[in-house]
C-alpha cells in the first residue's frame, strides 16, 4: 500500500505547504493545558486532507495547537523521521510498512487513520472478473504483495507468493503502462490515475481493494508510543481537529473539489474522478480490527518474520482510546451540524474497534 498515490489529491483542499512552515494561524500559546502546542507532522508529497482542513479552518488552532508539516520524500524517511522524533505524526505510510517497522522493534503506536480504502485492480479492456481465483497464474504489478489481494487469495485457499507473480514497479502509471503493453496481467493502482483509467480505450477497473477486504484501513496514523504517552492531552487535542476535518470533508465534497481543483491547476472532473468515487475514503478512524487482520495476513505471507511477531504484542501499539474520547466529544460539541455522520461514525467504531 505504501505512499498511497491517491493521496495526491488529498494535499486538498488547499495545503501547499512543503516548506515545514507553521500553520496559518497560530493558536495561543499555553491556554489549552496540553502538554505540547507544536507538532511535527511527516508530511509526504501527497499531503493529508484532514491537516489541510485542520489548517484552513481553524481546527488545530481552536484546540490550542500549531502543526508544522515536514516534508517527507519516502515511507522508510517518514518512518525514520518519526523514530527518531524528527517528527511527531505520520499518516500517509500504508499500514504494513509501520507493522514491519514495529515487528523490527520500533515502538510505533496507531492511534487513527488517514486513507481507510481507494485502491483497485486494472486489466486489459474486456477483462471479466470472476472472482480472486482469476488471478491464480497471473501477473500483478506492483512493487510488493498487497494486503488486500493476499487477503482475499488466502481466503480462497490460494497462496499469494506463489499463485500469483508480483511484477516491481514503482508507480500507478508504471503499472498502468505494464498492463497496456501486456507485461503484466493486472496493476494495483491508486486513486490519482482514476480520471485516467475512467478514460482509457486500453483497460478496465476489474475489483476495488475494499470488495477483496472490507474497510482494510490502507494507511494508519502513527505516533512514538512515549510520545504518546508523555502527551495524551495533545494527542487528543490532535484527534479532535482531525475528527472536525473529517466530518467536514464527507459534508463538503463539491467544496473540496473546487479547491482541490485550483490547487492543482487542473480540471474538477479529474479531482472529482476519485474525491467522488464510492470506494475512495477517507476516514480518521482506527480500524483496529483490520489492522489486526493485516498482521494476520503479513505473518502468513511472509512480510514480517514469524520469530520476531511472534514477540510483539500488537495490542499495545494500537491505542483507539483518543479517536473514541474525541469523537464522543466532539460529536457533543457539534452535535447539529452532522447528525448523521455522527451517528454513523459511532457505530463504525463499534463494529471495527471495540
Amino acid at each position: 500500500m505504501g505512499v498511497l498515490g491517491a493521496g495526491l489529491a488529498l494535499s486538498a483542499c488547499g495545503s501547499s505547504n512543503t516548506s515545514g512552515a507553521a500553520a496559518e494561524s497560530s493558536p495561543a500559546s499555553g491556554d489549552k493545558g496540553l502538554e505540547v502546542d507544536t507538532i511535527h507532522w511527516g508530511r509526504a508529497n501527497s499531503g493529508n486532507i484532514f491537516v489541510t482542513l485542520g489548517q484552513k479552518k481553524g481546527y488545530f488552532a481552536d484546540e490550542g495547537l500549531t502543526v508544522v508539516e515536514d516534508p517527507v520524500q519516502s515511507d522508510t524517511d517518514a518512518l525514520t523521521a518519526l523514530s527518531t522524533g524528527a517528527v511527531d505524526v505520520t499518516s500517509n505510510q500504508g499500514t504494513s510498512g509501520p507493522l514491519q517497522q514495529i515487528a523490527a522493534g520500533q515502538d510505533f503506536t496507531i492511534v487513527g487513520g488517514y486513507m481507510l480504502q481507494g485502491m483497485y485492480l486494472i486489466a486489459k479492456k474486456g477483462t471479466t472478473w470472476n472472482g480472486v481465483g482469476d488471478l491464480v497464474g497471473k501477473r500483478i504489478a506492483h512493487k510488493a504483495p498487497q494486503i488486500p489481494v493476499c487477503y482475499a487469495m488466502l481466503q480462497a485457499g490460494y497462496d499469494p507468493t506463489k499463485d500469483v507473480t508480483w511484477v516491481s514497479t514503482s508507480t500507478s502509471a508504471d503499472r498502468y503502462a505494464a498492463v497496456v503493453a501486456g507485461e503484466a496481467d493486472y496493476g494495483y493502482m491508486s486513486g490519482d490515475m482514476l480520471y485516467t483509467v475512467n478514460n482509457s480505450p486500453d483497460v478496465d477497473i476489474v475489483v476495488y481493494a475494499d470488495e477483496l477486504m472490507p474497510t482494510y484501513g490502507c494507511c494508519r496514523m502513527n505516533m512514538r508510543t512515549q510520545f504518546v504517552k508523555d502527551n495524551p492531552k495533545t494527542v487528543k487535542a490532535v484527534m479532535r481537529a482531525m475528527v472536525r476535518s473529517n466530518a467536514y470533508f464527507h459534508a463538503n465534497l463539491d467544496e473540496c473539489v473546487e479547491i482541490l481543483a485550483k490547487e492543482l491547476n487542473t480540471d474538477q472532473d479529474y479531482v472529482a474522478a476519485y474525491l467522488k468515487n464510492e470506494h475512495y475514503i477517507p476516514d480518521t478512524d482506527p480500524v483496529k480490527h483490520q489492522v489486526e487482520q493485516t498482521w494476520e495476513v503479513m505473518k502468513q505471507i511472509g512480510l514480517v518474520d514469524a520469530d520476531a511477531a511472534a514477540k510483539v504484542k500488537l495490542e499495545d501499539h494500537i491505542d483507539t482510546s483518543f479517536y473514541e474520547e474525541a469523537l464522543n466529544e466532539i460529536s457533543q460539541e457539534y452535535a447539529d451540524d452532522y447528525p448523521e455522520w455522527w451517528k454513523s461514525r459511532k457505530e463504525f467504531f463499534q463494529e471495527h474497534d471495540a
